[in-house]
């Protein structure tokens, strides 16, 4: 207690310093993480893509475009919900409870980890894999007259599925914010107990 009472409260210029500081570290992790998954996911990709053929492609696009989605699903539901059922749910001793609320009071960092960081990269990754299946169609020399208009209608479709998926996942993710936060509560602190 003396202890405390010894500190200097900080001048409000350093109080004004360090909060400048704090505020500028997460935007500049997260920076750094997507730009090492979008190498990592590129590099994966790419050494991938260039082996297979164009059923994988097909494959590895939609693979991104369902994490893109499902990852926006999460941050929108992560800033839609409030802490006060978690807090009764706590007081319940219900199961993911504690976690949910710890996932609640981090909602803006959560958030952008989800949405921002993982579902944009995964929806730049699944319009490069879209480049990838281009080019096998385009390899097919009976349809050169067709490149353009193929071109568009694949980037269009990714487009059109990736914006259309995360429309609808946005309403359900709103409408059912506790229940997903609550979920992933259950599975972080089915991790943790395994740990």
């Amino acid at each position: 207690m003396s202890n405390n009472l010894n500190k200097e409260p900080l001048s409000p210029i350093k109080a004004k310093n360090k909060a400048k500081n704090n505020y500028w570290r997460w935007p500049i992790k997260v920076f750094f993480l997507a730009v090492a998954l979008s190498l990592l996911f590129g590099i994966i990709g790419e050494h991938f893509m260039s082996r297979t053929n164009i059923v994988w492609a097909i494959i590895v696009v939609f693979i991104f475009m369902l994490i893109s989605v499902f990852t926006d699903m999460i941050g929108v539901a992560v800033v839609a919900c409030n802490e006060a059922p978690f807090k009764e749910m706590t007081a319940k001793k219900i199961k993911g409870a504690k976690q949910g609320l710890y996932i609640v009071k981090n909602a803006a960092k959560i958030a952008s980890l989800c949405a921002d960081v993982i579902g944009d990269v995964c929806g730049v990754l699944s319009g490069a894999a879209g480049a990838t299946i281009l080019i096998f169609i385009i390899a097919d020399s009976s349809i050169l007259a067709y490149q353009t208009i193929i071109a568009s209608f694949i980037s269009a479709l990714i487009a059109g599925l990736t914006i259309g998926g995360k429309a609808v996942i946005k309403q359900y993710a709103t409408k059912n914010s506790t229940k997903i936060v609550l979920l992933m509560g259950k599975v972080f602190s089915w991790f943790s107990k395994s740990k």
